[in-house]
């Protein structure tokens, strides 16, 4: 399927996996990491990013990764990562295989999506930013993503009926452009205070928000893009200046 993609080769590409599973938690099986890694090396105009919760970065150790690799990981605080993020690595290995990878020299990234509200949850997450500051350069980092929960109804029938324990289904819930999300105090608070605590960083890294209201970027960050083809193309060319790559239109 890889080979099979009609990819303009003067064009700049973002492709991820992880996105409905975790790039690296089965490692190379079945070749999977081989035909990605082969992919990049053969359609250098993409940037391929890797995005994980686990700490299965031996297969990165082992080889040479092409530059225009990214690889990310979804944090959280050990409160949620303990109560519901179960089976994955815990905060500190995934920041520990984050500094191993960029000591090879790969570019990271770091996903805080969701970023959940409870009991004393501003301060649980300032100490993970501060953490990440304090662990890694800001030219080792390319970017750094926001973002919270946001349900149909349909999933949240499915998530009340499941038979696992989780308190995700007690949050309030508000109209979020036709979907259920936090009240929007709760997330021009979250998302400000994590954008804010990451200052050092605004001029080096990229910052976005995940599947957000347009109007969120201003209330939180301060500006935002005109249009979704001005973000994308923002986006893409940060990413290409920090990998090394000529940004292609």
């Amino acid at each position: 399927k890889l080979k099979n993609l009609d990819l303009d080769k003067n064009k700049t590409y973002h492709i991820g996996t992880g996105q409905s599973s975790d790039s690296l938690m089965w490692g190379n099986r079945e070749g999977i990491l081989d035909a990605l890694f082969k992919f990049a090396r053969e359609n250098p105009n993409v940037i391929l990013e890797f995005k994980t919760k686990s700490d299965n970065i031996k297969y990165f150790l082992e080889n040479d990764v092409p530059k225009n690799i990214l690889c990310t990981w979804s944090l959280n605080t050990p409160t949620i990562i303990n109560n519901e993020e179960h089976l994955t690595a815990s905060l500190e290995k995934r920041i520990n295989a984050a500094r191993k990878v960029a000591d090879k020299g790969v570019k990271v990234g770091f996903h805080f999506h969701p970023i959940v509200e409870y009991e004393n949850y501003l301060d649980e997450y300032q100490a993970v930013y501060e953490k990440l500051i304090l662990e890694f350069d800001k030219e080792e980092v390319a970017l750094v993503s926001f973002g919270t929960l946001t349900f149909i109804k349909p999933v949240i029938k499915k998530l009340r009926d499941r038979e696992f324990r989780s308190k995700i289904t007690q949050i309030p819930l508000s109209d979020a452009s036709g979907k259920s999300s936090y009240p929007h105090v709760t997330k021009v608070e979250m998302f400000k205070h994590a954008y804010e605590s990451f200052k050092l960083w605004h001029k080096d890294v990229f910052f976005y928000l995940c599947m957000e209201e347009h109007q969120m970027w201003e209330k939180t960050f301060g500006y935002q893009y005109s249009t979704n083809n001005d973000f994308e193309r923002a986006m893409l060319s940060s990413y290409a200046t920090k990998l090394g790559m000529e940004f292609l239109i």
